[in-house]
């Protein structure tokens, strides 16, 4: 192996353990979370470990990646490998439920940037062929993060104790910084007197937070139709209009309207809302078709999320490394996604009487059918963007599966709760969560068998309009001839 394929790899295996650190902080807490109402106490607040993170992650993504055009993401990454680190190192010594809480929210921003800095910085020193066959690794990192979180959560709280799962971000942390030093040491410095819109930031990081703080509390903590629920909303619409109309006079808009209305980045974008949005959200209900429809304990519906995780991370790879060698970015996800788009309508018409092994195969092609998309949609979205916005558009792209997940997940629960009250269903709880450790009647538990077969439906018919719009895209970035592989 030669000097420079050496460094490569190393460059982008630093960046990857950057991107594992943020994913893996998204789920290793749970299995954690008894331990640590056991000893702070305030089970009101517990909730609020799991969602600050996510919360102050969805917020800081895109305002981390535009930075990062305009000041260089070198410097950013190393910024956020020392919030990540403090922002752990605080949850370590926090003496106290809220200051758990108010540590985890600087996790998370630092988190942000681990994710979206290592996927631009990636972007930004690979050629347009060789980013598809990155991001399919990259993918394997994601489910990697899922498959460990929970285990290695589990193991640490047991053996060490629940501060054990913060205190190991440390030395990783510091490793993640010293194995991606070749990788930052090849990136540009950012664009000279460039200055972020400070009041722009502002008004989208607060649409941002009072959309997902609606989110999590409509259903729960309060009634749909309460005033904290619908004021949520109105503020997140209010702060949405003056942010818009703020990007159009800004010098540096986060995401410039002329890229929304991009031939290739514009749809990109709606493939991301659309079929991550979907695919996050049936992965994250389904354990709970698993354990209320079926009955089985929380440890098993886990168990059955594996082969989904695997399958996604499969077919990613294998569109990456199709598409770098052909520099096809169509022709993988155009044969796959009626797979994840059969898969989900099959779902939905057996929902009542699949067994729980059958319904995680089916799962596990839907994995399969929506990873080229995962591992290609970034890509092509990447190649099209300018230089100088390549950052914006990693960070819109990752922004957009944020919002998707959560939107879809939040109206799926629903869905699934408004179908079994309509049936006549009888159950104590608001939150599909709450309904998991109870035991239900038979008939009710056929009844959210049948709720959850709208979701799917609902999935079904999201893949089918995915495949519409990304057959759409015409583009030469989509098609890239081996002459222009590495311009």
């Amino acid at each position: 192996m030669s000097a420079a394929a050496a460094t490569d790899r190393r460059a982008v295996g630093g960046l990857m353990l950057a991107v594992f650190l943020g994913a893996l902080e998204q789920t290793v807490v749970a299995t954690a979370l008894p331990a640590i109402v056991r000893e702070l106490q305030r089970i009101d607040l517990l909730g609020w470990t799991i969602s600050i993170y996510l919360l102050a992650t969805a917020a800081a993504t895109p305002v981390i990646a535009k930075l990062g055009d305009l000041h260089g993401r070198r410097r950013l990454m190393h910024a956020c490998v020392a919030l990540f680190v403090l922002g752990s190192l605080a949850c370590a010594l926090a003496p106290s439920l809220p200051a758990l809480i108010a540590a985890r929210a600087v996790q998370g921003v630092g988190g942000a940037g681990l994710i979206v800095i290592a996927q631009a910085s990636v972007a930004e020193i690979a050629g347009p062929r060789e980013r598809s066959r990155y991001t399919g690794l990259f993918a394997m990192v994601w489910a990697l993060a899922g498959l460990i979180g929970p285990v290695l959560g589990g193991l640490l709280t047991d053996t060490l104790g629940w501060r054990a799962v913060f205190w190991i971000n440390l030395p990783l942390g510091a490793l993640a910084l010293w194995a991606g030093a070749p990788a930052l040491r090849r990136l540009g410095a950012g664009r000279p007197g460039g200055r972020i819109d400070l009041a722009g930031t502002a008004l989208f990081v607060f649409a941002t937070c009072a959309l997902l703080t609606a989110l999590s509390w409509g259903g729960g903590r309060y009634a749909w139709l309460s005033a904290p629920v619908l004021g949520g909303f109105g503020l997140a619409a209010l702060g949405a209009l003056a942010f818009a109309r703020r990007q159009g006079r800004s010098a540096e808009p986060m995401l410039p309207p002329a890229l929304l209305r991009d031939a290739v980045i514009g749809p990109a974008l709606l493939v991301c809302l659309l079929m991550y949005g979907f695919y996050i959200a049936v992965a994250v209900l389904i354990p709970a078709y698993f354990q209320i429809g079926h009955g089985l304990p929380a440890s098993r519906a886990g168990l059955l999320l594996v082969p989904a995780l695997v399958s996604g991370a499969i077919g990613a790879l294998w569109a990456g490394r199709y598409a770098a060698r052909s520099g096809d970015y169509r022709r993988p996800v155009l044969a796959t996604l009626p797979i994840a788009m059969l898969a989900a309508l099959a779902m939905g018409v057996w929902a009542q009487s699949l067994s729980p092994l059958a319904a995680a195969l089916l799962f596990a092609a839907v994995g399969l059918g929506t990873g080229p998309c995962s591992a290609l949609v970034n890509v092509i979205a990447q190649n099209a963007a300018p230089a100088e916005q390549l950052g914006a558009v990693t960070g819109a792209m990752a922004f957009a599966r944020t919002l998707g997940a959560a939107i879809v997940t939040t109206a799926g629960s629903a869905l699934i709760l408004m179908h079994v009250r309509g049936s006549g269903g009888e159950f104590a709880g608001a939150r599909l969560s709450e309904l998991a450790a109870q035991t239900l009647p038979a008939p009710t538990r056929e009844l959210f068998r049948a709720g959850f077969a709208q979701l799917f439906f609902a999935t079904a018919l999201a893949m089918a309009a995915t495949w519409l719009v990304y057959a759409a895209i015409r583009s030469p970035v989509l098609n890239l001839r081996p002459a222009a592989a590495e311009s």
